[in-house]
């Protein structure tokens, strides 16, 4: 059982998910308002990451595209250009 791709896969979406949502909870419990712009940018960009982390590890694993080069680099490749976009999104109004 521990064998199995798709299970450890699993497992880390898991982690990944509770360590996205404890990084939002203790922001948002140290008042995001009050907090000073690097914290808040800080945490954006590990949530960002953990989700393209988590996106990866998807179409790799569910999806199958770890057997295939092209298909996997190129899905990679527009995954990090659409996350890279989203981060400069976010950081543009704290600076």
């Amino acid at each position: 059982m521990y064998k199995d791709k798709l299970f450890r896969a699993w497992v880390l979406l898991l982690i990944f998910s509770a360590v996205s949502t404890g990084v939002a909870v203790l922001i948002d419990r140290g008042n995001a308002r009050e907090a000073t712009g690097w914290i808040n940018a800080a945490a954006g960009v590990v949530i960002l990451g953990l989700a393209l982390i988590k996106g990866r590890i998807i179409l790799s694993r569910y999806l199958g595209l770890e057997s295939t080069r092209f298909w996997r680099r190129g899905f990679n490749f527009g995954l990090t250009i659409y996350a890279l976009v989203l981060l400069g999104l976010y950081l543009a109004p704290l600076s």
